[in-house]
C-alpha cells in the first residue's frame, strides 16, 4: 500500500469519527480566551476527567474544507500521521478547525522527545505554529517531574494517566506565555490551547522560522559583539520581568530557548517554567543564570557577575 493511499485511509476514519461536543462541553474546555488571574488556577476543571461526549457530526463539506493534511506522497507529513496525530490528537486539531482558529497544517519546523512544532495558516492564510506534545512517549512523566512536584497547580493530576498529564502541561505553556507577554516579554503571543494542541504567533516568516542564537553564534558568529550586547541587556531586562512581574522563572534558559528575530530577541518553550513559590524554583533560576552568563560570555559580551545578575533579578540589590 502506498504511503498516499495510507494517509487517506487514516484520514476517511477520521471524517468518519470527529463529531461536534455539546455546548456544555464546548463551554468546559474553551480555547482558553479568558483573562487570568494573578495567581493560576488548578489546571483541571470540575468534571474534567470524564471522556466528552459527541452529539452532531461536524458537516461532511465542512470536514473535506478543513482537511488539515495535504494528501500527497511527502514522507514528512506522512510520518506526522503516524507519529504524532493518533486519533485523539487529530480530533483535537479539527475542533481547532471548526472554531476558525487553523485553516491548515504544514510541515514540520521543529522536532523532540516530548513535542512537533508545525507550521499552519489561520483561516486568513497568516502564519501560526501549532505545538503539538507527543501522548505515546513513555519519557514525558519522567522528564517534567521535576518541574510538577511542589507545584500546586498540578496537585490534582499529577498521578492521573499520562493523558490529562499533557493536556495540563499544554494549557501551562499557553499560561506562562499569557503571564509573560503581560509582563513585557517578547515570547509568541499565545492564542488557543485545547487538549495536546498549543496555537500561538509564528515566529518568522513564509514558514521558516526565526534563527535561535546558538544558530547566530555557531559554527560561525554572525553578529558583533555591540550586537550580542544589546541581546544580552534585553535578555537580562527579560529575566528582571520574568521573576518581578510575572512571577515566573523559565527554569530552561539557554541559546537554544531564545530566537531573534526582528533585531529582538524572543523567548521561546516555557512549559516548564515555574512560579517563584516552587520548591526549587530559586535552584531553577541560579542555573538560568550561569547559562546565560556562559553562552554570552562565549560570544564577547562583559556580563556582570553571578551575585549581581541574582540580586537584580530578584529584587535584593
Amino acid at each position: 500500500m502506498t504511503e498516499e493511499k495510507k494517509v487517506e485511509e487514516i484520514m476517511t476514519k477520521v471524517e468518519e469519527e470527529v463529531q461536534k461536543p455539546s455546548e456544555e462541553e464546548v463551554q468546559k474546555e474553551e480555547v482558553v480566551e479568558e483573562e487570568e488571574e494573578e495567581t493560576l488556577e488548578p489546571l483541571v476543571e470540575e468534571g474534567e476527567e470524564e471522556e466528552e461526549k459527541v452529539k452532531e457530526p461536524i458537516p461532511k463539506e465542512l470536514v473535506q474544507r478543513r482537511r488539515f493534511l495535504k494528501r500527497q506522497k511527502d514522507k514528512d507529513l506522512f510520518e506526522t500521521v503516524e507519529e504524532v496525530f493518533d486519533m485523539s490528537t487529530q480530533m483535537a486539531v479539527y475542533e481547532l478547525m471548526r472554531r476558525g482558529v487553523i485553516g491548515e497544517l504544514l510541515g514540520t519546523i521543529s522536532a523532540g522527545k516530548e513535542a512537533r512544532v508545525f507550521c499552519a495558516k489561520d483561516p486568513e492564510g497568516n502564519d501560526i505554529a501549532v505545538k503539538i506534545y507527543l501522548t505515546s512517549t513513555a519519557e514525558f512523566r519522567k522528564s517534567i517531574r521535576k518541574y510538577i512536584i511542589g507545584d500546586p497547580r498540578f496537585e490534582q493530576i499529577a498521578n492521573r494517566g499520562l493523558r490529562r498529564l499533557i493536556y495540563a502541561w499544554a494549557r501551562k505553556e499557553f499560561r506562562n506565555l499569557k503571564r509573560m507577554m503581560q509582563a513585557g516579554i517578547r515570547v509568541p503571543k499565545p492564542i488557543a490551547v485545547y487538549k495536546n494542541v498549543l496555537v500561538m504567533e509564528f515566529i518568522g516568516e513564509g514558514c521558516r522560522r526565526a534563527p535561535l542564537l546558538v544558530e547566530l553564534a555557531k559554527p560561525k558568529n554572525q553578529l558583533d559583539v555591540e550586537e550580542w550586547t544589546k541581546i544580552f541587556n534585553t535578555v537580562y531586562d527579560y529575566m528582571v520581568k520574568m521573576y518581578q512581574k510575572a512571577k515566573l522563572v523559565h527554569a530552561d534558559l539557554n541559546e537554544y530557548n531564545i530566537m531573534y528575530w526582528k533585531e529582538e530577541p524572543v523567548i521561546i518553550d516555557v512549559s516548564q517554567a515555574v512560579p517563584i513559590s516552587h520548591p526549587y524554583a530559586d535552584e531553577f533560576l541560579r542555573h538560568d543564570i550561569q547559562q546565560i552568563r556562559r553562552f554570552f560570555s562565549s560570544v564577547g559580551v562583559e556580563v556582570p557577575s553571578f551575585a549581581e545578575m541574582y540580586a537584580k533579578i530578584t529584587g535584593l540589590e
